[in-house]
């Protein structure tokens, strides 16, 4: 017959084992977390910079686009676009000025 010190004892090393094995399951849970915290961290960043070149695209095409109307209304209305530019640059000049 086994004696109560040797039932806490044996109660001792089961407690022991099952710290153990918990310590381990949550290093392990903790690695995975880290682990999929990385991932989406990951994808996010490549949406955003994915989401920054596609703005820049569009940012680029309609900038070209403005140019291309730009230039076509200066051939088609030289003196008006003159004008326009003069008007411009007398207006920033004034403001300017008052400073």
């Amino acid at each position: 017959m086994k004696t109560a010190n040797e039932h806490a004892h044996e109660d001792y090393d089961a407690l022991k084992a099952t710290i153990e094995k918990l310590s381990n399951d949550v290093a392990a849970l903790s690695h995975s977390l880290a682990e999929a915290v990385k991932v989406s961290a990951g994808r996010a960043a490549n949406d955003i910079r994915d989401g920054v070149k596609s703005a820049a695209n569009g940012i680029g095409e309609k900038g070209k686009a403005s140019q291309e109307a730009i230039e076509q209304t200066v051939r088609e209305r030289p003196f008006q676009s003159l004008l326009a530019a003069f008007s411009v640059g007398l207006l920033i000049a004034l403001l300017f000025k008052k400073r």
